[in-house]
């Protein structure tokens, strides 16, 4: 893409990246000291290359915010994490972010929320290009539906992302699945993803589950897929069940440019994407029960659901464009560049 629109790609490397496996072990010692040779190296790599702002992409990086500041230039820190967990740590590390910056971009007001008042803080939603959604739906939809032997009138629905138990929270939907069997609402559940690499047990543990519940044989695990739009071509309901913030998941906008409801847990960037009872419906975290009784009342209303899923779309290309991102930030470099 940068190729495409002539922007010369030059790649610095190697870099101190900041992850939870170094904090928590001797490791963390050499990317302290590694940090200031890094940002050290990049004031040189910047004064050669004559650069006259850096945008730190991601909040796992120090060492840029640092070379900019040796060397002179604007640094503008764009933040797309939840860091609740961190607790005493990002209290010191939100300090630096705001010290070393002169604007920090946030993908979500739950986001900007994790940082003190501050008019260097702004909130700047992620876009999607539109076009990358323009495909034949029923034919995905067809296709999907046969290579995983589910009947054309089968009610669906699911969820995408990493299998990680609480934090993305599969297990609710689970458990809301086996909820609605009871009721007499029987669904097919579809679950897209793997476990991150450490985490396999919480695939084996959610299997275990459906199995516990006896609702395995209407779940459907398809792991990683190389184009996910036919799965939410195959879904009637998107759902994103997690029990920890989600900054602002990219799953609800692509559910929603494939005009589907979407039921979301009322925390972190759902709260921008989703308008409760207009594009779907947001959850209390957690809640089984709750996400059951939204399912149902989508399931027994399938004009609402079109209705919906056509207000999310909708939604997606007036409020969360591509171009409408790009031109906010655009406008933060003229401001940072001229002030």
């Amino acid at each position: 893409m940068l190729r495409d629109a002539l922007v010369e790609e030059i790649v610095f490397s190697p870099v101190s990246i900041v992850t939870r496996g170094a904090l928590r072990s001797w490791r963390a010692i050499p990317l302290l000291f590694g940090i200031p040779l890094n940002a050290w190296r990049l004031r040189g790599f910047i004064h050669s290359h004559r650069i006259d702002l850096v945008h730190t992409n991601v909040g796992i990086i120090l060492s840029s915010a640092l070379g900019a500041r040796w060397a002179g230039i604007p640094h503008i820190w764009h933040i797309r994490d939840w860091y609740g967990e961190f607790r005493w740590l990002w209290k010191w590390y939100r300090w630096f972010i705001l010290r070393f910056s002169q604007v920090v971009i946030c993908v979500s007001r739950a986001i900007a929320d994790q940082f003190p008042a501050s008019e260097k803080v702004v909130v700047v939603h992620d876009g999607f290009p539109s076009h990358e959604f323009a495909v034949d739906r029923p034919r995905l939809r067809s296709d999907f539906r046969k290579k995983y032997e589910i009947s054309a009138d089968a009610p669906v629905v699911g969820c995408i992302g990493r299998i990680k138990f609480v934090r993305k929270g599969q297990e609710f939907l689970v458990r809301a699945a086996a909820l609605l069997r009871d009721r007499g609402h029987p669904v097919v559940t579809l679950i897209v993803g793997n476990p991150a690499p450490g985490s396999e047990d919480h695939l084996l543990r959610l299997q275990n589950l459906a199995r516990e519940l006896q609702i395995f044989d209407q779940v459907i695990f398809t792991g990683e897929l190389s184009d996910t739009r036919e799965a939410y071509a195959a879904l009637d309901i998107f759902t994103l069940t997690s029990g920890q913030p989600e900054p602002f998941g990219g799953v609800v906008m692509e559910a929603m440019y494939m005009s589907l409801p979407v039921i979301a847990t009322a925390l972190g960037g759902s709260l921008d994407q989703v308008v409760d009872g207009e594009t779907g419906f947001l959850i209390e975290p957690r809640n089984p029960e709750a996400l059951a009784e939204k399912i149902a009342r989508l399931l027994d209303d399938p004009g609402l659901r079109k209705q919906m899923g056509r207000a999310g779309r909708m939604r997606m290309e007036t409020a969360f464009t591509l171009e409408g991102m790009t031109s906010k930030i655009e406008d933060l470099y003229r401001t940072v560049l001229t002030s």
